[in-house]
């Protein structure tokens, strides 16, 4: 898949990070007008006075400053209505630029209008220095926060491992299953169980026997067996399926949602919607 049809980063879009980038775009933005003055700037400003020289350069900050803002919130909204790719992304940065550069200038034409300055040689000069102004506030907070995105995904799959390690720890021990009534009816070892599919008030216990997938059918509904403190290792993830976490092999998106795999058997579970955040929650280590 070429590199322009992959999804941008969720951080991309993520209010608290727009925010970030916002802040920092402001912050160089000041310095570099500041200290590095770029003579572009500059010369669009020695006509003024003193005060009038603040306050044009507040208009262009602010002006600047909305545009942006606007723009990464539109485009916040957009991804959420359609998924954008990388390629969606530089073609917004690139109509952002402009779209800012042509403002700028228009707002430096306007308070110069007495003065010689043709605009599309204004317009040349401040293009040039947002792209400089923008440049380093992008690929610093991009690379700020794809390093906290990396630690972030190590962390929950450490979290993950730790967590498969513990269920499998003792494979021996054995998960025991009671009809109505609290009459023991079937037990094997934990590990051997893959998934538990409801059959009204039945359940089917499709779990490893001498190396094949069997089925056991509980009199017992899977509601009741829905308990983590009397079925630990078993997850909820539908109305009528319950998993043991200790065969969990993936967690994968569909088209319909999202789908379990287990290390054995070739049974594919689904996840519904009631029982997503659940589900999630488990894979990202918040129980």
């Amino acid at each position: 898949m070429a590199n322009n049809s992959i999804r941008i980063p969720k951080f991309m879009t993520e209010k608290k990070d727009i925010w970030l980038f916002l802040f920092v775009t402001l912050l160089f933005a000041i310095i570099f007008v500041l200290i590095y003055q770029p003579a572009g700037y500059m010369r669009t400003t020695e006509a003024l006075s003193h005060w009038n020289k603040h306050i044009y350069t507040a208009i262009q900050f602010c002006a600047g400053f909305i545009i942006l803002t606007v723009s990464r919130f539109l485009f916040r909204h957009v991804n959420k209505t359609r998924p954008l790719t990388i390629r969606d992304m530089l073609l917004w940065i690139a109509g952002e630029l402009i779209l800012i550069s042509l403002s700028l200038s228009l707002i430096a034409s306007l308070i110069n209008a007495d003065e010689d300055l043709e605009f599309y040689d204004l317009l040349g000069r401040v293009s040039f220095n947002i792209a400089t102004i923008l440049v380093i506030p992008y690929a610093g907070t991009v690379l700020i926060l794809m390093l906290r995105e990396r630690s972030q995904q190590i962390e929950a799959l450490k979290e993950y491992i730790e967590r498969q390690d513990e269920a499998k720890q003792d494979t021996t021990e054995n998960m025991n299953f009671y009809a109505l009534g609290g009459k023991l009816s079937f037990s094997t070892h934990k590990v051997n169980v893959l998934y538990i599919e409801s059959a009204d008030n039945y359940s089917n216990i499709h779990y490893i026997n001498e190396g094949k997938e069997d089925t056991f059918i509980l009199h017992n509904s899977l509601k009741n067996l829905d308990n983590e403190e009397k079925y630990p290792g078993l997850l909820r993830c539908h109305r009528s399926y319950m998993v043991n976490i200790s065969n969990i092999k993936l967690l994968r998106k569909e088209k319909d949602g999202l789908v379990i795999e287990l290390t054995q058997g070739g049974k594919a579970i689904p996840v519904s919607r009631t029982y997503n955040e659940r589900v999630v929650k488990f894979f990202a280590g918040d129980k």
